[in-house]
């Protein structure tokens, strides 16, 4: 970790593909963008010239729909660009957590190495070769069984054809390149997501500086605490997925999505679950430091309040204005201040703030979809008594 080019999330293994075949540009703002046009130009737009090929030239009338097809518009224009976008967001911010651990002296000397071995680990498990084949072999898989069992009448208008598996042109495609393509970002993202636990878990098993009168009640680890904001954007993308189907449906079956608040809410709460708990896995430490905390701090609190009252309690103690300039007042209740920080040490890396925003951020893509649906009337009825 002292290593300035030493990082615990190295890039995946088809963005150094891409890099060697000069795809993309080594600057984080052109690589980003050369990516993001890459997967739209495999992901989106060979599905959008083979649909209007068959619609224009050879009048099959259900390719167009792939144009009213909400989820695709969802996935591969916004979710795929926004998943990508989160290399330059979201790992550079957990490099720099990773980091904090050694800078703010919470790693002890003698655990340096493990706390090295730890990052080694990491570096391996994100961009090895095996977790890159077993990614691309579970993708693959459930590509397979998806298209296996999906019947017939499940696939969308542009999506169905003649043949064994009842695909178009467009479907195959689809099935062999797109669909892939979203569900290797997302599973790349759950990984890292794993790995990032592992290596959190690695570390809550040190000997950590932790102090129980820390300020931020969490001992000094409430960065850790705040950490599941910064996959706000991951929450986003995956909003962004579950709202485009079910965008679709609103379209084009007339589902009233009023009737089905279940699928944003279940969404973020899987969400939330996912990104808060991380953290948690310091409850333990946090459960013990606190403990150890309440004996010493305790202890010295009871020591100085007796020395305190057999000073100024004793019958024949004279208190007149000087009184107030004593030092032993201020003295008591700063220490006591300290004091009360042990006590109200929070038992978890918890806070509700932080699922909030990351709830939130799931479900805003769905906020169109409600607004579509809401009468313009109600609507400005609702904001006018808001602002009266």
């Amino acid at each position: 970790m002292n290593d300035a080019g030493q990082s615990i999330f190295e890039e995946p293994r088809h963005v150094t593909v891409l890099r060697r075949m000069r795809l993309i540009k080594p600057e984080d703002r052109a690589e980003a963008a050369r990516r993001i046009l890459f997967a739209m130009a495999i992901g989106w737009l060979p599905l959008a010239l083979i649909c209007a090929v068959e619609w224009l030239l050879l009048h099959r009338t259900s390719s167009a729909a792939f144009f009213s097809d909400v989820a695709a518009y969802a996935r591969f224009l916004l979710a795929v660009p926004i998943l990508i976008l989160s290399d330059y967001i979201i790992l550079p911010r957990l490099e720099a957590i990773a980091q904090y651990f050694v800078r703010s002296g919470l790693v002890l000397p003698d655990d340096q190495p493990r706390f090295d071995q730890a990052v080694a680990s990491a570096r391996r498990l994100s961009r090895g070769v095996w977790p890159t084949v077993g990614m691309a072999i579970a993708v693959y898989t459930l590509v397979i069984v998806i298209g296996v069992t999906v019947s017939p009448e499940a696939l969308l208008d542009w999506q169905r054809g003649e043949g064994s598996l009842h695909l178009s042109v467009a479907g195959w495609w689809h099935m062999l390149v797109s669909a892939p393509l979203v569900l290797g970002l997302i599973l790349s993202w759950l990984w890292r997501l794993g790995v990032w636990m592992r290596f959190l878990h690695l570390l809550s098993r040190m000997e950590l500086r932790l102090v129980p009168s820390h300020p931020d009640k969490a001992a000094g680890l409430e960065f850790v605490a705040l950490s599941p904001r910064i996959f706000a954007p991951l929450g986003f993308a995956i909003g962004v997925l579950a709202a485009g189907t079910l965008g679709n449906e609103v379209m084009h079956l007339h589902l009233d999505p009023m009737d089905h608040i279940a699928v944003p809410v279940a969404t973020a709460i899987v969400v939330v679950a996912l990104l808060v708990s991380p953290p948690l896995l310091f409850a333990r430490k946090l459960m013990l430091t606190r403990r150890s905390g309440v004996f010493e701090y305790g202890a010295l609190a009871r020591r100085v309040g007796a020395v305190f009252e057999a000073k100024w309690l004793a019958n024949d103690q004279t208190i007149d204005r000087s009184a107030l300039g004593e030092q032993d007042f201020s003295a008591t209740t700063d220490l006591y201040s300290v004091a009360a920080n042990v006590y109200a040490m929070q038992p978890t890396l918890f806070d509700p703030r932080v699922a909030a925003s990351v709830a939130i951020a799931t479900l805003v893509p769905f906020a169109p979809i409600w607004l579509a649906v809401i009468p313009t009337k109600v609507l400005l009825t609702h904001l006018v008594g808001l602002l009266v």
